[in-house]
């Protein structure tokens, strides 16, 4: 999408919270959850026998949870090891 201004960032937020839609029988049991509008309806149509409806569902919002933070010693750090032998490799001829 690229880089845009702050005038622009307020026209991409959605005008409305997520939501997705859940296809009921007639009892009110859910068949399915749908991620569009449109997918909701094409359930309903091919499964029109079975009369199902469906709705928009909101999820609840999350609380917010503050979580201190500590502060902890930094790594110690081990020293540089050279422990692998030097490279036998012997050149190859063609």
């Amino acid at each position: 999408m690229g880089l845009t201004t702050k005038k622009l960032q307020s026209q991409l937020v959605a005008s409305e919270p997520p939501h997705y839609f859940e296809v009921r029988d007639t009892r009110g049991e859910r068949h399915c959850h749908c991620g569009s509008e449109e997918d909701a309806q094409r359930i309903c149509e091919m499964y029109w026998a079975y009369d199902y409806t469906y709705v928009k569902v909101y999820p609840p919002i999350p609380e917010t949870v503050n979580v201190q933070h500590t502060v902890m010693d930094p790594d110690p750090q081990l020293s540089e090891q050279k422990i692998l032998p030097e490279s036998q490799q012997q050149p190859l001829n063609l």
